[in-house]
């Protein structure tokens, strides 16, 4: 996770350039209070949202309530990277 405005003081959000890279271990599940909008610059990344399961291509974005346990994996042995902004 690379933070893109580390400094800016009274966020309302926090905008993160995400890279994920590709691995066989165990999908670790993350919430968080608020919202979160991903959009995949590069790869395909596999989403879960509770057991929903959803694949984001480049170009795809996904928006959704980030209280929910939620985990991410870089597919088809590629590292994907997306911009992801929590509000």
């Amino acid at each position: 996770y690379q933070s893109l405005a580390p400094n800016f003081v009274h966020k309302r959000m926090e905008p993160l350039l995400v890279t994920v890279q590709p691995k066989e271990a165990n999908e670790e599940t993350n919430s968080h209070p608020g919202q979160e909008f991903d959009y995949v610059i590069s790869g395909t990344l596999a989403v879960r949202i509770d057991d929903h399961d959803l694949v984001l291509n480049e170009g795809d974005a996904l928006f959704f309530d980030s209280n929910h346990p939620h985990s991410m994996r870089a597919m088809n042995d590629q590292p994907a990277q997306f911009l992801a902004i929590i509000l």
